[in-house]
């Protein structure tokens, strides 16, 4: 089976719930799903880290989710 190209590139912004989260990673996971991580950084220099399959992600910015 050929693997698809993942949908969003690297260090690409989406604002969720106000905050805007960077595309920091993405890696297929379990040989079959687009897994993005995504990051922002606190005020304190620490990062705050979620991962996402491309289907949530995908609904999170078709639901009012920006990318940019």
């Amino acid at each position: 089976m050929k693997r698809k190209k993942q949908k969003y590139p690297l260090d690409h912004q989406v604002v969720i719930n106000d905050i805007e989260w960077r595309i920091a990673e993405y890696r297929f996971k379990y040989g079959r799903e687009w897994v993005y991580v995504l990051q922002y950084e606190n005020v304190d220099g620490t990062y705050k880290t979620i991962e996402l399959n491309e289907k949530s992600l995908t609904e999170i910015i078709e639901s009012g989710g920006q990318l940019s």
